[in-house]
């Protein structure tokens, strides 16, 4: 009985040791690092729409062409707690990095129906960002080839009526620049975001009246863009709805005597505006839900450049 009662005597200290080992590696963050370091190796480096080149603690240099995505631990520390819970009270301390950087590629689509199309990202994690940032730069050879099918957009044939009967507005947009950013939030919580900018490039159109028909094209010298998006909370997530509009539009149109542009320009604004807001979009969208955790300050740039 003694022998026993004096093992168990030199076993608490052993105990006590080891406990306290744990709490400092814990709050120290080595097992955040062994963690970290783990995850990071067994990281599948491509998967359904993401491709991994690189990762690594140094920051890679931005692309000039693709995704940039920036954001801080901290910020990642609140989207694991929002989103798992209790749990997020288990991943230990220095597992997401203060400096990370990713490398790679990811599949994306333009439209509701284009086909995906794979586009460079690098993604940082990095200190002292108060809110998430996305940058989107694309050529506009990119944008326009992804664009350019049946009834997307940026081609449509739509019918229009009047008092002595109907017109068919037939137009195909092509980019040429866009530049869009988003306005900062300045309500919490959050249920509002503008992006808006201005854009240029050429849309050939035919209108088809009664009896008359014409076919030209328009040169787009400025065209802003705006697209509000409101934000609604239910149980089962965030809901999204948007309304784009082309407030103005300064084109010239080929062929045509400039005192007479007016009211086929603002023809072609009315259905490109009509053509980017389609219903059944905005059906499908108001039926789905985001993820209660996404972070609706983010600050987005987005850029087509001329590459022809």
């Amino acid at each position: 009985m003694e022998t026993k009662e004096c093992e168990k005597r030199r076993q608490r200290p052993r105990i006590g040791f080891v406990i306290a080992l744990m709490a400092v590696i814990w709050f120290a963050g080595g097992l955040g690092w062994v963690t970290r370091s783990t995850l990071l190796a067994l990281l599948p480096r491509e998967g359904k729409g993401v491709r991994i080149e690189a990762l690594g603690t140094w920051e890679y240099p931005d692309p000039a062409t693709g995704i940039v995505v920036r954001v801080d631990a901290p910020r990642l520390l609140r989207f694991a707690d929002e989103a798992l819970g209790w749990k997020a009270r288990l991943i230990p301390r220095g597992t997401i990095p203060v400096r990370l950087s990713a490398v790679g590629s990811v599949r994306v689509k333009l439209d509701e129906d284009a086909e995906e199309v794979w586009v460079p990202f690098v993604a940082h994690i990095q200190p002292n960002m108060p809110h998430p940032y996305v940058r989107v730069r694309l050529p506009s050879s990119m944008v326009n080839q992804a664009l350019r099918y049946d009834d997307s957009f940026a081609r449509r044939d739509k019918r229009r009526s009047y008092a002595l009967g109907h017109y068919n507005i037939i137009h195909a947009l092509r980019f040429d620049t866009v530049v869009l950013h988003s306005v900062p939030a300045r309500r919490r919580p959050i249920t509002f975001r503008r992006i808006e900018g201005e854009a240029t490039g050429n849309v050939r159109f035919k209108l088809k009246e009664n009896w008359f028909s014409a076919r030209s094209q328009a040169d787009i010298r400025k065209m802003t863009l705006r697209c509000d998006l409101d934000f609604s909370r239910y149980t089962d997530g965030i809901a999204l709805a948007y309304k784009i509009t082309i407030p103005k539009m300064d084109a010239n149109i080929r062929n045509l005597a400039s005192i007479f542009e007016a009211a086929p320009v603002e023809a072609v604004r009315k259905a490109l505006e009509n053509s980017i807001a389609r219903p059944r979009n905005l059906e499908k969208l108001a039926r789905r839900r985001l993820p209660a955790y996404i972070p609706l300050d983010t600050e987005v740039d987005i850029e087509v450049f001329t590459d022809r």
